[in-house]
């Protein structure tokens, strides 16, 4: 962006900040103000009327943030809170809000630039944990990630408590677990068929989930593909050793899903055969298999030498690994040998990768002209590497590979 674009930003900015500022009884910044200020690490933010809303240590109160709060420069409201304290005051402020993803600064004396936190509360919850420099008062700001609205709630802690142990736009794995697994056992190589009728439980967003149990070792890989015809699949995992549930909704190409796990430990997992959006109902089906090596994927006596360009076409009837359908070509190299590979289509976005003795997995996207990709690779061994084409997206259709 131009220096004189920059500085109309900077312009439109303040006066639109200014203007909510009279609106609500404060005094206009001056435009040199404002750059000073937001030079100064954001300090702009102890500018906020507090409307007489106060906490302390031991409080637990309740606030909203609605259209009618001021505007930040991300879209996002922030509504203000005062927090007196003296210096060598330690404390835990806690944003938590199950209508939005909350975002929480304090700024105050002895302080440059203000704390901010998304997070690290757990779940979509913000957390912000310190010791006051100074005394004084502190201007306690909470806010979203983006422009959204509703009710949240402001705790502040002597001492912090244990976060939510879900992520933001997570769900929580013990919940899932706890749900009826009955007469659904998820075996290696049998896979399993079911229906989601309307009448299943529901998990984030009311989005309708059947759960399947899946006996595994620790160190165990396996690769889990979740299929439907009538909606758009969602997967979800969750088990012994994770804090998390692991989710997945387009990796196993077009709209179904897949996940490639390690077992952390031995147990009993269980596996959420969902859909994304509320409502859907239809049949899926669910496999369990090894996870595919692409250090040994089959090259069909497909080949290629330096100096060669070669033709070639992904089809849905190729491996699929994370949701790309692969296609891999055999490439003799001799150490030290070094080429310039690309993969080109016309029919999808590229992703190319190479692997073979000594050099681990090279890849690249976009590194050639528009969505075609690019390596410049130089063999540390003398032997047969290869060389795979792949497409983001699950994409098909003709491409060109070219060693120069």
């Amino acid at each position: 962006m131009s220096r004189l674009a920059t500085f109309f930003l900077g312009v439109t900015r303040w006066v639109a900040f200014s203007l909510a500022l009279v609106l609500s009884g404060c005094d206009p910044l001056s435009l040199g103000d404002f750059f000073d200020r937001a030079n100064e690490g954001g300090s702009i933010l102890v500018l906020l009327s507090t409307d007489g809303r106060s906490v302390e240590i031991g409080d637990d109160v309740q606030g909203a943030l609605s259209a009618s709060d001021y505007l930040g420069l991300n879209d996002s409201y922030l509504e203000a809170w005062t927090l007196e304290a003296e210096a060598g005051t330690s404390f835990t402020l806690d944003l938590i809000s199950e209508d939005f993803d909350a975002l929480l600064y304090v700024m105050g004396p002895g302080m440059t630039e203000p704390l901010r936190d998304d997070d690290g509360g757990g779940a979509c919850h913000s957390r912000i944990t310190f010791t006051a420099l100074e005394d004084g008062a502190f201007h306690v700001v909470a806010s979203t990630s983006s422009g959204q609205t509703g009710t949240y709630r402001l705790r502040v802690s002597a001492e912090a408590s244990a976060p939510d142990a879900t992520s933001c736009g997570g769900i929580n794995g013990a919940s899932l677990a706890s749900l009826p697994t009955a007469g659904r056992e998820l075996r290696r190589g049998a896979g399993g068929f079911g229906r989601l009728s309307g009448a299943e439980a529901s998990v984030e967003n009311d989005r309708p989930v059947q759960v399947w149990a899946l006996r595994g070792e620790a160190g165990e890989r396996v690769t889990i593909r979740l299929e439907a015809d009538d909606y758009d699949a969602y997967l979800y995992f969750f088990g012994p050793g994770m804090s998390e549930t692991l989710t997945n909704d387009d990796g196993g190409y077009d709209l179904n899903s897949e996940l490639t796990i390690t077992l952390a430990e031995t147990g009993t997992y269980t596996v959420g055969a969902g859909a994304h959006s509320p409502g859907s109902m239809g049949t899926y089906h669910l496999t369990l298999t090894d996870p595919i090596d692409l250090a040994t994927l089959a090259t069909h006596d497909r080949s290629l030498r330096a100096g060669t360009r070669e033709f070639g076409q992904l089809t849905s009837a190729d491996p699929v690994v994370e949701g790309q359908p692969v296609q891999a070509w055999a490439f003799r190299a001799d150490a030290g040998q070094t080429v310039t590979i690309d993969l080109i289509s016309d029919s999808f976005d590229s992703y190319l990768r190479v692997l073979g003795p000594g050099l681990g997995t090279l890849e690249n996207d976009d590194g050639g002209d528009g969505l075609h990709s690019r390596l410049e690779v130089t063999f540390p061994e003398n032997g047969v590497y290869r060389i795979l084409a792949s497409s983001l997206g699950g994409g098909t259709g003709i491409f060109t590979l070219q060693i120069r």
